[in-house]
Order: C-alpha cells, then structure tokens, then sequence
C-alpha cells in the first residue's frame, strides 16, 4: 500500500486479493452497465494472449476509484471493469462445474453466506448493483440461468450478453480441464490493478474528473454527471439521479446519442461566439462547462441547471418526433421526410427559440422546413450549416414576437438563402431520380400534390405532413415510360431518352392498385387510369376540370397545366410548373 495523504491511499489488487476480502457497491447514481461486444471482446481477447505469451507475468489492466464506506466499498470509477471481471469469475465457476472441478475457491470469491434478519443463510455478493433493475441480477448470472424475461433494461441485457460471450470464448478456448486450470490461475492472481481509496466523497470525484479529464473511456455526459455530482450533498445524490435519468432515458426513446443533444444545447442556450464558428466541438463540450459556469451557474444552482436540460431534452425529443401536425409541427414532420428521419441539425434552432410566443414558433417551423429544403436541394455543405445556426442561436434566442422573427428572416436568413438559391432553379429544372434520393422525389411531389389540395379546399396556407400521401401503396410513375422501344412517339432522340425519362417532370405519384394495370400503355391510355387517381397532379395531367365559377379549384386551375400529348417539351414545361408550385411553398418572402 502506498500512502499520499490523510486521505487517499493506493493498494495493489489482483482479483483473488480484491474479491477476497473486500465487497463493492456500484450506487444507483452511477451510470449503469454499458459495455457491449466492443469492450469485453478486446479485453478477453488481451487476457487471452496475455496468458498464452507467459503466464507467469503480471498483467496490469489500470484502475479502480473507490469511496471507502463502513463495510464496503462504493465504486466511483472502474464499474464496467469491475462488473465485467465479476462476470468472467461466474463463466469461469460455470466451466468448472461443466467439468467437473471444485469451484469452491471461485465461488468464494463471488459470494459469503450471512445471517439475514429472519435467521436464514444467504448469499452476499462481493459486487452489488444498485442501479434501476439491476439489483439481484448478478445472482442469476452466477447461477447461469438468465432468462429472457430477466433482460428488461438496456444494462441487464449487457450484463446477459457480456456473460454469453465470456462464456462461450472461454469454452471453446480451454476445452480441456488442465488448461482452463492454469487460465483460472493466472485470471486470479495475476491479473492486476491499483484501488485508489478515499472516505472523502468529493475527493472521489474529483479523482475520478482528474483520471478521465481526457474523456478516455467515457464520454462528456459522465464526466458531466460526475462535475453536477461533485456540487451537491451525497444525501442528495439519489434525487439528482433521478433526474439524471430523466434526461438520459428521453434521448433514449429516439435512440440519439446524449453527445449530440449536449453539444445543441449549449450552442442554443449560451453564448458560445468566443469558439471558433461558435461551435463546441465534441472533443470539447465538457472543457466548455467546465470554463464557463459563469454562463450555466452548474456550481451554484445543481439543480436548477439539470432541470433546465430536462426542459431541453423534451422539446428536443418533442421537435423530434412529433405527435400531431398542429402548431406548425406539420413542417417538422416534412423535415424528417424530406432530409431523412436522423437529420437533426435544425433542432439546435428550435432549442434556442424557447421565449417565442406561439404564433411565432409556429411560424418559425415553417421556415425551418424552407430552410431546410433550400439546404438539401442546393447540397448546401453541413460543416457551413452548422457555423450559420451557431451563428443564428444568438439572434433566436432573444425573439419573442411573430414581428421580432420577420426582422430577423429579413436580416440574416433571407441573405444566406439567396446566396444558396443562385443556381437553383437550374438545379431544379435538372431534378430526376438518380440526382437525389427517390425518398425526396417521393417528397417534392407529395408536398406539392398537399399544397394543391388545401388551395382547392380554400384552407388558405393550413399545413399537413404529406406521410399520407406517399406511404404504403403509393408508387412513383414514369408517365413516359421506363422501357421504351420507340422514343419517336414522345418526340425525344433515343439518346436522351434514358435523362428524361427520369426528370421530375415526368413523374408523378399513383397508387399502386392503379399501377399495377398500367404497362407500356400509350399516354391516352395511361390517362384514363389516372383519372382513378386521388392525386390531382396525376388527374389533371391531360384534363384540368373546372367547377363552377371563380371558386378556389379554378383559380387552382390557372396555376396548373394539363398536356393532350406527352413529350420531351412537356416534361420539360411540368418541371417548370413544378418549380413555381415549389416556391409558393417553400419561398422565404411568402413567410413574411
């Protein structure tokens, strides 16, 4: 044992040493067990070849922070270690029994029997998991009999695979009873790591924020946890945590990595204009809590600042994934479809807009679906995104008022999206499948085909998702067709038939139960079919038809163009018409 102070003391332990004698407690406020398949692998894999090179020599696997309490010790740093070497002690115990060896020695290393309150013996583990779930979990670990059932947390499932895959290594590695001997031998005695102890609570953390200062091994959410931990009482711990979860299990439910939410979070709710683009990198979010309290007050209000993340991460998680198409979420719901459901960049902005009223954040996600479809379209470059909503985050968040937001759509967005839109009509005009996901086709065609809609019900600019529109039983139609023998009959040279055939303008949406009859047919024949259809783009596409006088589907009608035949010169005139529908839509000034 080495010495350094009154208050912490290092010790040397292998495995035999440290399960010995001592019992270990990971508190429910420690972050769950969260090695995969990555992490046990390599270290199995290590003490495998480490054994087989010379088991003889020590094999140092780093260390463990521990908070020295009256019979136990609670573990700070060194959980998903610790927890895993535990679980190779019980796979070992298993392949003993499997070959019939005594496996007292393990098995007293895993467990003491005690008296318990009503006079019975009991098994006390040497490691105990405290957190959600997990308690009396390793029992059935060290009895081999996980069920399914049994794997209801993300960490219990770990804990099961981690066994599974220990186990069935070891197996097929030391098939024979001497040779798993001699392995036991050398996993118990010489393998081996330092215990830094103290019975100080804040010096255990503050050990542990020294060791992972890098972030090694964990990611600036622990370490972020630890630094909130470190400004409240331990008699407060269990609270905090609770709350903790609150945070972690919300970004849980839309499987999005913490790294990402912490890094928008700061950006949209302080000033970060003295980084570089105002960005916090990922290597440097927890460095930047760390510098900046006198932004975030973590150390003076704890509690006041996680619950601020609460409020954070569920509109993150509601902007995310909405649950209807009312306040302006509609555009949300375009944005998944039209960037892709994992696109989330534009959710830094709408974390930002916390003081806007609800006129103007309705209206704010409108213009955030514009923003983002000029992005996509244009191939506007992420890494430039990212500086400008960094950028903007400052304005947002003082933007209270439908007026207030104008202002600023005027003054800084409308100049980054006219800078984009330069080359988009051409960009436009060449639109086709193979230039851009047909997922988008899907899209532009299906939002243009929900905005004819609502103009012809006179629903003004009323906003809907188009998910209806281009779901399940719902196909893309070439209306010149994909194979074609006689490009003549469209008025198109056979070279350029396999380009036009694929524009925009020449598709179309149509259900799939009307498709299905539709083969190589000519163009009047395949308009009767899509006369059947609900889509008005596909209907009117040889008829516009009118009803009544000056009523809403009329004036509809004057926007809109029907063809009595189709050629290259119609496809090219439909993308033209597309593209003015398009910019009612999506164009900046309108929002204003």
């Amino acid at each position: 044992m080495a010495r350094t102070g009154a208050d912490i003391d290092f010790t040397k332990q292998t495995l035999e040493l440290c399960f010995a004698s001592n019992v270990y407690v990971v508190p429910d406020y420690q972050r769950e067990y969260v090695w995969e398949e990555q992490n046990v692998k390599p270290l199995l894999d290590d003490i495998i070849q480490a054994f087989n090179f010379d088991p003889q020599k020590l094999y140092f696997v780093g260390t463990i922070v521990v908070n020295i309490g009256p019979d136990r010790y609670e573990v700070i740093d060194g959980q998903q270690r610790l927890t895993t070497f535990f679980i190779m002690l019980c796979a070992l115990r298993k392949l003993y029994e499997d070959n019939g060896l005594d496996s007292t020695i393990i098995q007293n290393l895993l467990y003491s029997t005690v008296m318990n309150d009503y006079g019975d013996t009991v098994k006390s583990f040497r490691l105990e998991l405290q957190y959600q779930d997990a308690t009396g979990f390793l029992e059935k670990v060290f009895q081999g009999k996980i069920e399914e059932n049994d794997k209801r947390t993300e960490s219990t499932k770990k804990i099961a695979d981690a066994y599974d895959l220990v186990l069935i290594t070891l197996r097929d590695e030391f098939d024979k009873p001497d040779m798993l001997k001699r392995f036991t031998a050398f996993v118990l005695k010489k393998i081996l790591f330092v215990q830094i102890e103290t019975s100080d609570m804040s010096e255990a953390l503050k050990i542990f924020e020294t060791i992972n200062e890098r972030g090694v091994g964990l990611n600036p959410m622990d370490l972020l946890k630890n630094l909130i931990f470190m400004q409240v009482e331990r008699e407060k711990f269990k609270e905090l945590n609770a709350k903790w979860r609150e945070v972690t299990s919300a970004l849980e439910q839309i499987n999005e990595q913490p790294l990402r939410f912490l890094r928008y979070y700061i950006i949209a709710n302080y000033d970060t204009s003295g980084l570089k683009d105002g960005i916090v990198r990922e290597d440097k979010v927890y460095d930047w809590l760390v510098n900046n309290n006198d932004k975030c007050h973590y150390k003076e209000k704890p509690f006041m600042f996680v619950n601020d993340m609460i409020a954070g991460v569920r509109k993150y998680v509601s902007y995310y994934n909405p649950s209807d198409e009312n306040s302006g979420n509609a555009h949300l719901k375009n944005i998944a479809l039209l960037a892709g459901k994992k696109y989330k960049l534009h959710l830094q902005l709408l974390l930002a807009a916390k003081k806007m009223n609800d006129a103007a954040l309705a209206r704010f996600k409108q213009l955030l679906e514009s923003i983002v479809y000029y992005a996509t379209i244009t191939r506007t470059k992420t890494n430039y995104l990212e500086r400008l909503f960094a950028q903007w985050c400052n304005s947002i968040r003082g933007i209270t008022t439908v007026e207030e937001l104008n202002e600023f759509v005027i003054k800084s967005v409308m100049p980054a999206v006219d800078g984009w839109k330069q080359d988009y009509k051409a960009i436009f005009m060449n639109l086709s499948i193979g230039m851009v996901q047909q997922y988008r086709i899907r899209f532009i065609l299906g939002r243009i085909e929900r905005y004819i809609d609502v103009q012809r019900q006179s629903q003004g600019d009323a906003a809907k998702d188009v998910t209806g529109l281009i779901g399940k039983g719902v196909e893309i139609e070439h209306i010149m067709p994909q194979t074609c023998n006689d490009p003549d009959r469209y008025n198109v040279k056979a070279e350029e038939y396999d380009l036009i055939k694929n524009r925009l303008g020449n598709l179309t949406l149509l259900e799939k139960s009307i498709n299905a009859s539709i083969q190589n047919d000519s163009y009047d024949d395949k308009c009767n079919e899509y006369e059947k259809s609900k889509f008005y783009l596909t209907q009117s596409l040889k008829k516009l038809v009118n009803v009544g006088a000056n009523t809403a589907v009329n004036k509809m009608n004057e926007r809109l163009r029907s063809w009595p035949e189709w050629t290259g010169k119609a496809v090219a005139e439909r993308q033209e018409m597309l593209y003015t529908l398009g910019e009612s839509i999506w164009s900046i000034n309108n929002l204003l």
